[in-house]
C-alpha cells in the first residue's frame, strides 16, 4: 500500500461515523439534556482536534518522505528489481531453501578407488556435467556462454568444484599406488604436474570457493579426542533436493562423458 493510500485510509477512518450511530445536530438537544457536562464536552472536542492534527502531520511526513525517495532514486525499474532480489549480482539461479545437515564420515568417499565407489563419485555430477541452459543471459550481465546450437550453456560453480575434487582424488590415488607399486610411469606423471597442472588449478579454485562460501559452523572434538574432524557437526546447507530439481529442469543434456575427473 502506497503512502497516499495509507494517508487516505487513516484520515477516512477518523472521519467515519461508528456503525450503529448517526450524527446529530447541535440543536437536537440543549445543554441540560446533554449526557456530558460542558467541561467533558470541551475535552472531547480538544481530543478530536489533536487526533485530526496528528493525522495531518502524519500525512505530511509520509508525503514528504515519498517525494524524497522519488527524488533520490527515481522510478528506475532496475533499482526496484535489485531491491526486491536483494542480491549483489543478478542471476537466473533462484535462491534455494536451506536445511540442516550433519556431517558424517562415509567410507564410500574415503576408500581407495573401486568400481563401486567410482560410480558413486561420478554420480555427484548431473548428466549434463553441471552445465545449464540460460535464456537472455545478457539480461543478467553474463558474458556469452558456450553455444550449443540450441542455446547457450554455463557451468554451475558447485559442479566445477566437485569435478576438481574428483580430479584431485584420482591423482592422489594414482601417486599413492604408483609409489607403493614402484610404478616407473609415476615419475613422468609427477614431472608433468610441475607445469600447467590441472590439479594445481583445482587447489586455488578450492581456496577461493571455500573463502567465498565461508561456512562458519562451529565444530567441537569427539569424546576422548583432542582433534577436530568435523564428524557429527550440524551445518546450514542449501537444500539438495531443490538444487537437483533445478538442475533436472535446466541442465544440458548433450554430455557423453560422465567421468567426474575428466
Amino acid at each position: 500500500m502506497g503512502f497516499w493510500n495509507l494517508r487516505r485510509v487513516f484520515t477516512d477512518r477518523l472521519s467515519q461515523t461508528p456503525p450503529g450511530f448517526s450524527r446529530v445536530k447541535c440543536d437536537d438537544f440543549d445543554q441540560e439534556s446533554s449526557p456530558l457536562p460542558p467541561r467533558e464536552s470541551s475535552l472531547l472536542g480538544l481530543s478530536t482536534l489533536k487526533l485530526s492534527l496528528f493525522a495531518l502531520l502524519y500525512a505530511s511526513l509520509t508525503s514528504a518522505l515519498t517525494c524524497l525517495v522519488i527524488w533520490r532514486f527515481g522510478f528506475d525499474s532496475n533499482v526496484v528489481s535489485r531491491a526486491k532480489a536483494n542480491r549483489l549480482l543478478q542471476s537466473p539461479i533462484p535462491d534455494f531453501p536451506k536445511e540442516i545437515r550433519t556431517f558424517e564420515e562415509n567410507s564410500t568417499f574415503t576408500d581407495p578407488p573401486t568400481a563401486e565407489n567410482n560410480e558413486a563419485w561420478n554420480s555427484l555430477l548431473p548428466s549434463g556435467r553441471g552445465f545449464v541452459f540460460v535464456k537472455d543471459a545478457a539480461k543478467y550481465g553474463l558474458e556469452p556462454g558456450i553455444d550449443t546450437g540450441r542455446g547457450e550453456i554455463y557451468s554451475v560453480s558447485l559442479y566445477h568444484q566437485i569435478h576438481c575434487l574428483g580430479l584431485v582424488r584420482k591423482n592422489y590415488w594414482r601417486v599413492v599406488n604408483g609409489i607403493v607399486n614402484a610404478d616407473a610411469e609415476i615419475t613422468e606423471f609427477a614431472r608433468s604436474e610441475l607445469s600447467g597442472s590441472h590439479t594445481a588449478h583445482c587447489f586455488d579454485y578450492f581456496r577461493q570457493s571455500f573463502e567465498c562460501s565461508a561456512d562458519m559452523s562451529l565444530e567441537w572434538t569427539q569424546p576422548g579426542s583432542k582433534q577436530v574432524d568435523g564428524v557429527g557437526i550440524p551445518h546450514v546447507c542449501t537444500s539438495k533436493r531443490a538444487v537437483k530439481e533445478y538442475m533436472d529442469k535446466h541442465q544440458f543434456d548433450g554430455a557423453h562423458n560422465h567421468d567426474i575427473s575428466a
